[in-house]
C-alpha cells in the first residue's frame, strides 16, 4: 500500500496532487522568500520542533499524509491511523488544535475511514479524501462540521478490482479546472479520470499509465507511457496533469487532450523517460517522491521522501531539470541520516501544499507532525 512506510534507501518505498483549488483567495502583502534549509515556525502534531511522538489527542497526529490549504488560511490534514482526517484554522499555534474533525472510528461509513490518505479541495470548498484501504474516494460538501458524511462516493466501497469504476488501493486525488477529479489507483498502476457532473459509482472516462481500463500489469521499466508507483496527482493552471511515480522516482507531466495509455511530455527527477536515479543524491534527482503542489506563480514543490527533502521547481520546465531550492537539508547532497528531529528536517515528508500566500506545509508520517514555512 502506499502508505506509512519507510523504505529510505529501498526501491519498494509506497506512498499521496490539483493545483490547490482555493476559491476566492485572500489578498497577499507579500510572498515569502523561503532559504535553503529554513527553519519551521508551526508544527501540528507536536507541541515544539524536537518532539515526534505520536497520539490520539485531538491536537496530535499519528502518520500524517495527506494535506491541502484552503482559501481562508487554513488547512486539512488526514491523520491516517488515527483514521480521521482534521481541518487546522488560520492562525494555529505550534501544538493547536483543530476546529473540524472528521472520522475519528474505523469503518465503512460515509462518517468513517480505514486509512484516508490524498487530500484535495474543490473549486467550491468541498473536500475530496481518498480512503485508501475501503477502496474508495469520498467528497464532503462546503461547510462540512464534526462528524459530517460524505456525499458522493468514487469506488465502491470494500470492493478492489479493474475496471473503469473499481479501484485497487488509491492513493492520490486532484481537482481539475472543470470540476472533474483524477484519481491515483496505486494497485492498478493508473492514474483515472471522472468527468463532472460526479456521482456515486461512476465510470472514469480516461486512464493513464495503462491502454484501457481492465489491464493493470506492473510495469517491466520505466516508459513514458507507464506508472510504476503512482502515489499523487495535481493540476496546473494550465490542466496539465502531474503525477509523482514513487518506485520509478520520478514526476511525470500529461497535457492535453486526454487520451488512454498517452505519453507524458515532462520528467522531473530523471534525465529521460526511461532512466530511473534512486540512490543518486543530487540537485536533479528524486527517490521515492509521494507529494507535489503548486503556488501562484506556476511553479512546484516536491515531497522527496527518501531523500528526506523537498525540492522546489521553477518554470519553465525541461526534463531532468535541476530544482532551485530545498527544504528539509541545508544543501542538495545531505538526507538526514541521523533522523535527527528539528525545525529544520524531515524524516518521511508525505505531501505538501502552498498556502494562497505561498508559505508551505508539509506532512511528515514518522515525524507525526505538520510543518509551516516560513
Amino acid at each position: 500500500m502506499p502508505l506509512k512506510m519507510d523504505m529510505s534507501h529501498g526501491t519498494g518505498f509506497l506512498l499521496s496532487i490539483l493545483l490547490e483549488n482555493n476559491p476566492a483567495s485572500p489578498a497577499c502583502a507579500s510572498s515569502p522568500v523561503l532559504s535553503l534549509g529554513e527553519n519551521a515556525t508551526v508544527a501540528l502534531g507536536q507541541s515544539d520542533f524536537v518532539s515526534s511522538a505520536y497520539g490520539s489527542a485531538t491536537n496530535k497526529l499519528h502518520s500524517a499524509q495527506g494535506i491541502v490549504s484552503d482559501s481562508n488560511g487554513g488547512i486539512w490534514v488526514a491523520d491516517s491511523s488515527n483514521v480521521r482526517v482534521l481541518h487546522f484554522p488560520a492562525g494555529v499555534a505550534s501544538g493547536g488544535s483543530p476546529d473540524i474533525i472528521l472520522g475519528g472510528t474505523a469503518g465503512t461509513g460515509l462518517n468513517q475511514f480505514q486509512s484516508p490518505s490524498g487530500l484535495a479541495l474543490d473549486s467550491s470548498g468541498g473536500l475530496w479524501v481518498v480512503d485508501t484501504s475501503n477502496e474508495r474516494v469520498l467528497h464532503f460538501p462546503k461547510g462540512i462540521s464534526t462528524g459530517g458524511s460524505a456525499d458522493i462516493t468514487i469506488g465502491v466501497t470494500g470492493t478492489h478490482g479493474t475496471t473503469s469504476s473499481l479501484l485497487f488501493t488509491p492513493s492520490g486525488v486532484g481537482v481539475d479546472n472543470a470540476g472533474g477529479i483524477w484519481v491515483i489507483d496505486y494497485a492498478n498502476f493508473r492514474a483515472l479520470h471522472f468527468s463532472a457532473p460526479l456521482s456515486n459509482g461512476m465510470s472514469a472516462d480516461v486512464v493513464l499509465g495503462q491502454p484501457n481500463f481492465t489491464t493493470s500489469a506492473a510495469p517491466a521499466s520505466a516508459l513514458a507511457s507507464n506508472l510504476g508507483g503512482p502515489n499523487a496527482v495535481r493540476i496546473d493552471s494550465s490542466g496539465n496533469v502531474w503525477i509523482t511515480d514513487n518506485i520509478y522516482s520520478r514526476v511525470l507531466r500529461y497535457s492535453p487532450p486526454f487520451t488512454n495509455g498517452m505519453n507524458a511530455n515532462l520528467v522531473i527527477g530523471a534525465p529521460n523517460f526511461t532512466s530511473s536515479m534512486n540512490g543518486v543524491t543530487g540537485q536533479n534527482t528524486l527517490w521515492a517522491p509521494s507529494g507535489l503542489s503548486f503556488d501562484s506563480k506556476g511553479n512546484v514543490w516536491i515531497t522527496d521522501n527518501s531523500y528526506r527533502r523537498v525540492t522546489h521547481y521553477s518554470a519553465p520546465f525541461s526534463n531532468g531539470m535541476n530544482a532551485d531550492n530545498v527544504l528539509g537539508e541545508p544543501d542538495y547532497a545531505s538526507f538526514n541520516a541521523n533522523l535527527t528531529v528539528s525545525a529544520s528536517t524531515f524524516n518521511n515528508p508525505f505531501d505538501v501544499t502552498v498556502t494562497p500566500c505561498g508559505q508551505v506545509w508539509v506532512s511528515d508520517i514518522n515525524f507525526n507532525r505538520v510543518t509551516y514555512f516560513p
